[in-house]
């Protein structure tokens, strides 16, 4: 596929409204989250028919897929760089870093963009839910029975009145996902130090 330009302000790009409110909210840096010292505020999203969340400080920003540009000699699942409003951003297959199966991409698929510590790396989920609301009382250590190559990347478990979701540590699945580098790195070495 080749890369371009991806215009954010693109309706067909849009996510659903609950979910563009939230992050719209958050990135206007006033103190929406919802008594935050009970509550965590987490983008929930689909992977392999599981519920996974990301805390919503951390997503940028949610897309559908768009082209990339493939960059060889990269981890498999790294599937190349987006050039979004003049960053060039890695994709990572969030599918295949975990060890699940990859899937074609369709219409449910979504792009997260995570921002953490000045770096973006966009993860390839299969279906964006909602945003939730986990009770931090509600938050428990990662039960032994998460997958060993999955385990890692996982911060605890939030019960939730019938759901539970598992709630990723942003900052271990970019080092580990082959995506943190060092503040004076580019986005070529990101893909490349994988």
């Amino acid at each position: 596929m080749n890369g371009r330009d991806v215009d954010l302000f693109d309706k067909s790009l849009a996510l659903n409204e609950e979910v563009e409110e939230e992050l719209a909210k958050k990135n206007k840096k006033t103190d929406t989250i919802i008594m935050k010292d009970e509550y965590e505020q987490v983008v929930g999203f689909i992977l392999n028919k599981e519920l996974y969340g990301i805390d919503i400080l951390d997503v940028e920003e949610i897309i559908k897929p768009v082209d990339y540009t493939y960059v060889p000699n990269t981890k498999p699942f790294v599937m190349g760089v987006i050039n979004l409003r003049g960053k060039v951003i890695p994709v990572v297959d969030l599918r295949v870093r975990f060890g699940f199966q990859p899937k074609p991409i369709n219409a449910d698929s979504r792009i997260i963009i995570i921002a953490h510590n000045e770096y973006n790396v966009g993860y390839l989920v299969d279906k964006i839910e909602k945003v939730y609301y986990v009770e931090k009382k509600a938050i428990e250590p990662t039960p032994p029975n998460i997958p060993q190559n999955i385990e890692k990347y996982v911060k605890g478990v939030g019960k939730m009145p019938k759901k539970i979701i598992t709630l990723l540590n942003v900052e271990e699945l970019l080092k580990e996902g082959g995506s943190l580098i060092q503040k004076t790195g580019s986005a070529m070495e990101v893909v490349e130090n994988g």
